[in-house]
């Protein structure tokens, strides 16, 4: 609803939001590949990160990113499981339907909204050169809504426990391989590769916004 264009054509996009219940500090990612696990996982380890800790409980909505919501007993993905326990997470989630048990986190959805609405309207335009550009932006107004936070955020920060050596697996792993035509499919998108890797399978490691081809 933000109606964004990059480059003069319009940007069709989501936010990834984290946020503290109790000192209300947020961080935004801007997501163009719908509700992923790769997208939660980059925004929820970027997040953590901008933190510089880790609380103890992490609750979504019924993400079908995290929860398998066809499985008879509702159970967490695999891949989401063993991202909350490299982070000493405790995963929770609302019931199917009941945004309102969120409803701390819900409401801050609504203003980060409305402030990037209000900015962009300020701002005069809603057309940037490019995707960096906009992200650049968005965080700016992430920021300035976390100086309203400091204070609760100082209270709330002792809590935190500290981040792991390192971040975990931001990729997908899937095989593909090159036809005679130098092409290769990845999840119904082509990519064309160099004509020495035609007939050779590649291990490509798919980001939330670019990928990786490994050979051997």
């Amino acid at each position: 609803g933000l109606n964004v264009e990059i480059d003069g054509s319009a940007f069709a996009h989501r936010l990834y939001q984290f946020a503290l219940a109790y000192s209300g500090w947020r961080h935004a990612m801007v997501i163009d590949s719908g509700e992923s696990f790769i997208a939660l996982s980059t925004g929820l380890q970027a997040a953590l990160w901008a933190l510089g800790g880790v609380p103890e409980e992490h609750r979504t909505d019924s993400l079908s990113a995290a929860f398998n919501n066809l499985a008879e007993q509702e159970s967490l993905t695999g891949r989401y499981d063993e991202l909350c326990r490299h982070y000493g997470l405790r995963a929770t989630r609302c019931n199917p339907g009941q945004s309102n048990e969120n409803g701390s986190i819900e409401s801050r959805h609504d203003s980060l909204k409305t402030a990037l609405d209000q900015a962009l309207r300020l701002r005069g335009s809603r057309s940037f050169d490019n995707r960096s550009a906009y992200e650049a932006f968005v965080g700016t107004i992430v920021q300035r809504l976390n100086t309203r936070s400091a204070k609760l955020l100082a209270i709330e920060r002792p809590m935190l426990r500290p981040l792991p050596v390192r971040r975990t697996a931001e990729f997908e792993e899937i095989p593909a391989r090159v036809s005679k035509y130098g092409i290769f499919t990845l999840k119904g998108a082509q990519y064309s590769a160099p004509s020495q890797l035609i007939g050779h399978r590649l291990t490509v490691r798919q980001y939330a916004q670019h990928i990786e081809c490994w050979l051997g």
